[in-house]
């Protein structure tokens, strides 16, 4: 058995409504008018939008836990009203991109990947999901990443420094490439070539080839060494994955093909998945895991697929 750890945070304001959309949208009954509004409260502020994200998976996982063990399959009803739920998700995140595209200098979407040629001759690959903004002054180059992942390949220039901002982190290039992945206010970042000074606030590290650090909100962690091809595999077109959980499996190919993935039993979640998955050929990575794993996976609309325990 795999025992879930509680780690329920206090509600906030935010969260309780985020919550009473998402049962609503959820119910079975919820008109137009309840879906403009949710994505009118949505839209209000970028809080309200993360609030109604993890609220929707919560209550996907609360409402599946709940039924007995002998619902085997969900109603077509539940499932038709989670994959409306779904798609307001989604229209919300492409409506929030679109408002990035008008802020950000350069960006991408799900399962989009951009390469940038800077005026000073380097490169920015941006992974999927991703947001950068870029300042070249005369004494420096400055790059500050929203969000999402990207990888830098600097050209050498010792009177113009480049750096890249993340949250309360910088990255300053001694000559290299390096990617630099932030979520939220968690940032990491990873050497492929040269060497890369990071600092937050007073603290300062310099990584190499072949290593990796955690920023978090308590400050850097420790650096640790990595296999930079098998953890930057994406600029190449491919996941790879060792050992990995399968839950955490499923939210990495959730950036690069439109939809949520439902994991029914949390065992399910648990598995540890290893190999490669072309980005290009993600759906036939998918029936890959049905033939090794005990599991099938089901889509209700284009945009929900529930994992469930094979039978």
């Amino acid at each position: 058995m795999h025992d879930l750890p509680d780690t329920t945070p206090s509600v906030t304001e935010v969260q309780r409504t985020a919550h009473a959309w998402v049962i609503r949208l959820t119910s079975g009954s919820a008109l137009p008018s309840d879906r403009a509004e949710a994505r009118a409260w949505c839209e209000q502020a970028p809080e309200h939008q993360r609030a109604f994200v993890e609220a929707r998976r919560v209550w996907c996982l609360s409402a599946y836990l709940a039924e007995p063990p002998a619902a085997v399959r969900p109603s077509s009803r539940r499932m038709w009203a989670m994959g409306i739920a779904a798609s307001l998700v989604l229209g919300l995140g492409v409506a929030w991109m679109q408002r990035m595209a008008l802020d950000a200098d350069y960006y991408t979407g799900t399962g989009e990947r951009r390469q940038v040629v800077l005026a000073d001759g380097s490169h920015i690959t941006l992974n999927a999901n991703s947001a950068v903004d870029v300042n070249l002054t005369g004494d420096g180059r400055r790059i500050t990443l929203r969000k999402g992942e990207a990888l830098f390949n600097v050209t050498p220039d010792p009177q113009r420094p480049f750096s890249v901002q993340a949250g309360a982190f910088n990255a300053t290039a001694l000559g290299t490439i390096y990617a630099v992945r932030r979520e939220g206010e968690h940032v990491d970042i990873t050497v492929r070539r040269g060497r890369v000074a990071v600092t937050d606030g007073p603290d300062t590290l310099t990584l190499g080839v072949g290593e990796t650090v955690a920023g978090r909100a308590d400050g850097l962690g420790a650096k640790q060494r990595v296999d930079v091809d098998k953890s930057l595999a994406w600029e190449q077109g491919r996941l790879v994955f060792e050992l990995t959980p399968l839950a955490q499996v499923l939210e990495q190919v959730e950036r690069y093909r439109p939809g949520i993935f439902i994991i029914r039993d949390p065992r399910l979640g648990a598995l540890k998945v290893s190999g490669t998955f072309q980005l290009d050929h993600l759906d036939e990575g998918l029936a890959t895991l049905e033939k090794v794993f005990p599991l099938k996976i089901e889509r209700y609309t284009n945009y929900l697929l529930v994992v469930s325990p094979k039978t």
